[in-house]
C-alpha cells in the first residue's frame, strides 16, 4: 500500500507542475495585455482630466466676459464665440480621446499577438 500511496503522489506532483507550467505562458499573456490597458486608461484619464480643467477655467473667463457685457447684443455675442470655441474644443477633444482608444486597443493587440503560442 505505501507504493501505491507514494506512485499517486508522484502522480499528483507531476500533473501539478504540467498545469503549472502550461498555466504560465497564459499568465504572463494576460498580465502583458492588463499592464498594456492599465496604461493606456491611464494615459486617457490624465488627457481627459487636462480638457476638463482647460474648458472648466475657459467657461469661468466667458462667464467674467459675460458679466461685463452692457446689452443683450454684447452677451449673445459673447455666448456665440463661446458656443463656436467650446464646440470645437470638444469635437477636436473626442477625435483625439477616440484616437487614443484605438491606439491602446492596437498596442494591446499587437502584443497579445506576439505573445507566445500557448496551442498545442
Amino acid at each position: 500500500m505505501p507504493d501505491d500511496l507514494k506512485a499517486q503522489e508522484s502522480k499528483a506532483t507531476a500533473w501539478s507542475g504540467t498545469w503549472s507550467a502550461g498555466f504560465e505562458p497564459i499568465y504572463a499573456m494576460n498580465r502583458r495585455a492588463f499592464e498594456c490597458w492599465a496604461h493606456g486608461m491611464a494615459k486617457l484619464s490624465h488627457d481627459m482630466a487636462q480638457f476638463m480643467q482647460s474648458r472648466l477655467l475657459e467657461d469661468s473667463v466667458m462667464w467674467d466676459k459675460l458679466a461685463t457685457c452692457r446689452d443683450v447684443t454684447d452677451a449673445v455675442d459673447c455666448e456665440t464665440r463661446f458656443i463656436a470655441k467650446a464646440s470645437a474644443d470638444y469635437s477636436e477633444a473626442a477625435q483625439k480621446f477616440l484616437r487614443l482608444l484605438f491606439e491602446v486597443a492596437n498596442n494591446c493587440n499587437t502584443g497579445l499577438r506576439h505573445a507566445p503560442n500557448t496551442g498545442e
